[in-house]
This record gives structure tokens, sequence and C-alpha cells, in this order.
């Protein structure tokens, strides 16, 4: 099926067309969509769209619109955010030692 040359995207888009005009090249389809989209690197992509939520070692919060306003207001590397957001980890070096970075689901 996977030719030589053939990339996982253009398998994808060739298990789609193939998905639609029968039902046994559906779950190759998915997985390969699953393998390709829902990865950390996508992910990285989405969330600097997504309102972020910090915690402050002395108890003060601060609410965010995006990951990029907080790399230019506070001056945390884009690398530092994504190391720790959601992961109940406190950043570990520097002057944001001990805070808390989440990000908050669209309402």
């Amino acid at each position: 099926m996977l030719t030589a040359k053939e990339t996982e995207l253009e398998q994808l888009e060739r298990l789609a067309y193939l998905k639609d005009e029968g039902p046994k090249y559906h779950d190759e389809w998915e997985r390969l969509r699953d393998k390709l989209w829902t990865n950390k690197e996508t992910d990285k992509y989405k969330r600097k769209k997504k309102a972020v939520w910090i915690f402050f070692p002395n108890g003060e919060r601060q609410t965010f619109k995006s990951v990029n306003e907080v790399r230019n207001v506070l001056g945390i590397s884009d690398h530092t955010i994504n190391e720790y957001i959601d992961t109940d980890i406190p950043i570990k070096q520097r002057k944001f030692k001990g805070c808390y970075i989440y990000s908050l689901e669209e309402e």
C-alpha cells in the first residue's frame, strides 16, 4: 500500500478518498490522521492562540489572551511555556521559578 516515495501525508490523502468508497479503509485513515494531527508539535501551535493562566508563588494569578501575550508582557520564552504548560510542574529557574502555567478552554 505505501510506496517508497509516498509520504504519510500523501497516504492520508489517498486513504481519505478510499474510505469514502468503502468502510474497510476508515480505521487505517483514522489511525494515520490521529498520528499526524494529534501530537505535541501540532498542539504547541494550537496553544499559542489559547488563553493562559499563570499562578505566581506569592498566590497572585494573572490571565493572558494568548501564549504570545505572555511572551511579550512577561518575557517568558516559548520553550519554557511549552515545557511547563498544563503539566502541574512549576517552572524551575530564573525569575519565574515556582510559577505554574495552564491553558484555559475557550468558552
